[in-house]
């Protein structure tokens, strides 16, 4: 059986409020599972300290809003003999004061070794690097690679477990743009969402064959003057290709979100300098959280996408491409 009909196979969540209250420590585990996840807020951290999972060995991941760019969250992943000794002293640690919640995943047989924990814990900060929805507040990031053959096989397996429970927990951090969560690349050793693209000087940028066009829904295309760029719809996100052209410039209508936005791709890498230098080139795929906000950041003013984007083999607009859908019952 294919990777694709194994991440769209149908799965069951065990979700179990300890104290009968949402706000309180949430335990969680997929059907037929080797682990279970505990998560709480920072107000409830003495009672998932308490808990028995707590004194296991496993990896945690610390999770609060970053002040400097709205809607990013600052993430730390550790591991631990006994996860609530390191829990604690977080708590107290002057440098965790961002975290607003936390979630730990441990092994429900207790299989879990010292070695098992670096190892999840090397993957899973490569993983959230990779994905770049979050910033790593981690001082390093340590390879990890002193395991067994067989043993590493059945940590990737918990791996897979791992990237459904956590963003079912809130905790969407490790998805590279517009993958399902649980799809087999998303902690895959190579980076998935990252795809270079020659400048012709003669033609402009070239959008580059993404991955992702290859998956389901239709290509859109928006062209404002001079800036091209090529998204798709997928995994619930608009997904801006690399090789796609923004504005340098923006004008004081764009939307303080996507200024700072703006200013946090560039940082990352993710836009840089075009040839052409009234623009900026997309240099990996970028997620966004509607049309619009893709169509602003390209053109530097607020724009309506759904005029905007384009279907790119008939060029129909989104907006009506988006009513026959509704209409028509959700069909491509």
């Amino acid at each position: 059986m294919n990777d694709i009909s194994r991440s769209r196979r149908g799965r069951t969540l065990k979700l179990y409020l300890v104290d009968g209250s949402p706000s309180g420590v949430i335990t969680a585990e997929l059907g037929i599972s080797s682990v279970r996840a505990a998560v709480a807020s920072r107000t409830a951290l003495p009672d998932l300290i308490r808990r028995e999972e707590a004194s296991r060995t496993g990896i945690y991941l610390l999770v609060g809003p970053d002040p400097d760019l709205p809607g990013r969250q600052l993430v730390y992943v550790g591991e631990g003999d006994q996860v609530k000794t390191r829990l604690a002293a977080h708590d107290g640690d002057e440098s965790k004061e961002f975290f607003t919640r936390a979630v730990l995943v441990v092994s429900k047989d207790e299989n879990l070794t010292k070695a098992h924990g670096r190892y999840l814990e090397s993957r899973i900060i490569a993983a959230i690097r990779n994905a770049g929805r979050a910033k790593l507040v981690n001082g390093t990031e340590p390879p990890f690679k002193g395991l067994p053959e067989p043993e590493i096989a059945d940590m990737e397996r918990v791996l897979d477990e791992v990237e459904i429970l956590l963003p079912v927990l809130g905790f969407d951090v490790l998805r590279p743009a517009g993958q399902e969560a649980g799809d087999q690349s998303a902690l895959g050793g190579t980076p998935a969402k990252v795809h270079s693209v020659e400048a012709d000087k003669s033609t402009g940028p070239q959008l580059g064959n993404s991955p992702l066009e290859s998956g389901e829904g239709p290509t859109f295309i928006a062209s404002i003057k001079k800036a091209r760029a090529k998204a798709v719809e997928r995994a619930g996100e608009f997904v801006v290709f690399a090789g796609s052209t923004a504005y340098r410039d923006f004008q004081e209508s764009l939307s303080y979100p996507l200024r700072s936005l703006r200013q946090a791709l560039q940082e990352s890498g993710a836009l840089t300098p075009d040839a052409d230098p009234d623009l900026l080139r997309f240099t990996q795929d970028v997620s966004f959280g509607s049309p619009s906000a893709a169509s602003s950041m390209i053109g530097g003013y607020s724009d309506s996408g759904p005029r905007t984007w384009k279907l790119e083999k008939t060029g129909q607009s989104y907006g009506d491409w988006r009513k026959r859908r509704i209409s028509e019952g959700g069909g491509a």
